[in-house]
């Protein structure tokens, strides 16, 4: 019975101080920046678009890109989810970038109106983006850190 008693209380001290081990900073990792908002394509059967969204891992670790789950609206309409993960290295005390992809297909009533709405891009207005959600690291393989994202992004295509 002592043997199991040790062998838990060995267990919870790790759990408590897991944190300790991954070199727990002040502050959790943190959403940056988004950039890099492209229209990769457009028509009636696929509408495709990509940007990057810019964190940076505040732990003394190295860590893993586990999870992608952000929303993104253009002019307050929602259009869709970017669920994609890839695998994605991140260094410790450093930025990092997650390239986001969300394609659709086919686009739907409330992704064409949002879309008509974005159609004043012709003529050099800009466009509002915007995402929230969060993605999830893993830093030492084992202990999962959620970072939150919401951001606006506004897009035009002609530089002002």
């Amino acid at each position: 019975m002592s043997k199991q008693l040790s062998i838990l209380a060995v267990l919870l001290l790790l759990t408590l101080q897991a944190d300790a081990f991954a070199g727990k900073p002040v502050q959790d990792p943190y959403f940056v920046k988004m950039k890099g908002f492209k229209v990769l394509s457009f028509n009636t059967s696929k509408i495709e678009f990509a940007s990057t969204a810019v964190f940076y891992n505040t732990y003394n670790n190295r860590a893993k890109l586990q999870e992608v789950d952000i929303d993104v609206y253009v002019e307050d309409k929602y259009i869709g989810k970017v669920t994609n993960a890839e695998d994605i290295p991140v260094n410790k005390l450093s930025a990092f970038d997650v390239p986001l992809l969300l394609t659709l297909e086919p686009p739907g009533p409330a992704v064409r109106d949002a879309l008509w709405q974005g159609s004043r891009l012709m003529y050099g207005k800009k466009l509002k983006i915007r995402y929230t959600g969060h993605i999830k690291l893993k830093v030492l393989g084992f202990l999962p850190i959620k970072v939150r994202i919401d951001d606006d992004l506004y897009y035009s295509m002609y530089a002002n």
